[in-house]
């Protein structure tokens, strides 16, 4: 089965486009020099110079990736179209990241930009890719291909642009050794770096995807290597399912960040059963394979499970915050490829179907439309983090779920900005609550706190004096000897003990 998925590929695929990589690299980084050099330097707290660069490298990214020789202009409309679906939560989380002045937690912003916009945009280019060869809907034969092939473009491309790069800084080096000086300070200049790591990286797309013959070959590895394991994989999952029937839930709740471990588990045994199943085209495998991954998919709904009442019973306990939203929709999705799982496993009573697991295909699909949906909406107001969080923290306190004198009114108004701010009002606001009073100091306390660290020390922080804060000084602050100290004078002690003895 391993050569079905390679069957489909595009031979041909990326031929002829070493030249437009080169120049559509090199212009993408005239344009970010620009955007860079002329827009963001003099508004950098504005999300709009952000969103524009965003969308420029995605757009540009994007259609290296879906050009071919004979479709050029599809693709063209194809990359715009990915990167506006991103535009609204690049926007969005631009205007938060690095404006510390809103107060608002840093976690959202660097979620999206370090983890979920990258799989967004892998998923949308994988669908549109599919599409565009072999139309919408796209057959599942080429969703599985092209997300296959698509990571490794883009590592075999970054290794290739990375050596590039080397190579250049250490010529510029050695040339500067030899008292020439020139090419090193050019390579320092922005307006040349920019273009340059453009080009190299258009090129590096646009060679890489010409590399049919590597492509096959590392496909044809990860393919194995996922057939060599899901024995493992299945032993793995026995054992767990035994100690979890012999000591309980215990055994993993008792354990630090028991729910990262499960979706962990549940993650990689995902991506171990597609490397298995493949395109759905061809018929089920030898039995040695065949079963330890009917074995694998009854174990991914117990890690899932899991995994999402240990989350559940953390927000119950400590209530919503951003870090939690966002393992609460990870959580969620991977909890629903146990539909795929299980569709799979009905599918198995029919077992001698010349097709696998027929169900799962298309159910592959759509699972990747959901993951692009939530976790899009995670990034924009439609699911906002903070908003939700607020909202979470002040049902805590006001339900009477949480004591006034254990809730941290500062994590409001700190983490949250001005959503958490409405919260306090609102807590302000409470008259029927048996702790009103108590209540009311601590968001009182909250909105008058000018930092976190006063706020965490009240007994500290400075104290108002004619209308000013007196900060009390620092320790590199204090004087050895300060004028005016007290030289003894008014110790009785002190006086006799530095009397002349007679």
């Amino acid at each position: 089965m391993a050569g079905n998925a390679i069957e489909n590929g595009r031979e041909g695929s990326g031929k002829g486009l070493a030249l437009p990589g080169l120049i559509i690299g090199l212009l993408t980084g005239f344009a970010v020099y620009g955007i860079v050099e002329y827009w963001i330097d003099d508004n950098d707290m504005a999300p709009l110079p952000y969103t524009v660069l965003f969308f420029v490298v995605t757009a540009s990214a994007a259609y290296l990736l879906l050009a071919e020789t004979d479709r050029l202009v599809k693709a063209a409309g194809g990359a715009l179209i990915i990167a506006a679906l991103l535009v609204l939560p690049d926007y969005f989380m631009a205007g938060v990241a690095g404006d510390e002045s809103k107060n608002l937690s840093s976690f959202p912003p660097l979620f999206w930009f370090l983890v979920s916009r990258g799989l967004v945009a892998y998923l949308l280019v994988t669908l549109v890719k599919a599409a565009l060869e072999d139309g919408a809907p796209p057959p599942y034969r080429s969703v599985f291909f092209h997300g296959l092939t698509i990571p490794l473009i883009g590592g075999g491309a970054s290794v290739f642009a990375g050596l590039a790069l080397v190579l250049l800084f250490a010529w510029a080096r050695l040339l500067k050794e030899m008292d020439v000086d020139f090419f090193n300070r050019l390579f320092q200049e922005p307006w040349f770096i920019l273009p340059f790591l453009g080009a190299i990286g258009g090129l590096s797309i646009a060679m890489m995807r010409g590399q049919q013959a590597v492509l096959g070959a590392l496909r044809f590895i990860l393919l194995l290597f996922c057939r060599i394991v899901m024995p493992i994989t299945a032993l793995f999952t026995v054992t767990l399912l035994i100690v979890l029937a012999m000591k309980g839930t215990g055994a993993i709740f008792d354990r630090p960040y028991p729910s990262i471990w499960m979706i962990g588990l549940a993650l990689a045994g995902m991506l171990i059963f597609n490397g298995v199943y493949q395109n759905g085209e061809g018929g089920p495998p030898a039995a040695w394979l065949r079963l330890p991954t009917l074995v694998t998919l009854i174990g991914f709904p117990v890690y899932t499970g899991l995994a999402f009442y240990a989350l559940l019973l953390r927000i119950g306990e400590y209530g919503l915050t951003p870090p939690r939203i966002a393992g609460l929709a990870i959580t969620i999705l991977v909890a629903a490829y146990s539909i795929v799982c299980i569709a799979g496993l009905i599918s198995e009573l029919n077992w001698r179907a010349r097709r696998w697991m027929r169900l799962v295909a298309p159910l592959n699909t759509a699972s990747a439309v959901l993951w692009i949906a939530v976790l899009t909406a995670l990034a924009t107001p439609l699911l906002n983090p903070w908003a939700l969080s607020a909202q979470s923290q002040y049902e805590r306190l006001a339900t009477g779920r949480m004591s006034a004198a254990e809730f941290d009114y500062g994590y409001l108004h700190f983490e949250l900005g001005r959503y958490g701010d409405q919260a306090l009002d609102k807590l302000l606001a409470l008259e029927d609550h048996p702790e009103a009073g108590a209540i009311q100091k601590g968001a009182a306390r909250a909105h008058a706190a000018k930092s976190r660290w006063e706020y965490d020390h009240p007994d500290l922080a400075p104290t108002a004096g004619d209308g000013e804060s007196d900060a009390a000084p620092g320790p590199m602050e204090l004087e050895l000897n300060p004028a005016g100290a007290d030289t003894g004078a008014d110790d009785p002690d002190r006086v006799e003990s530095e009397e002349t003895p007679e």
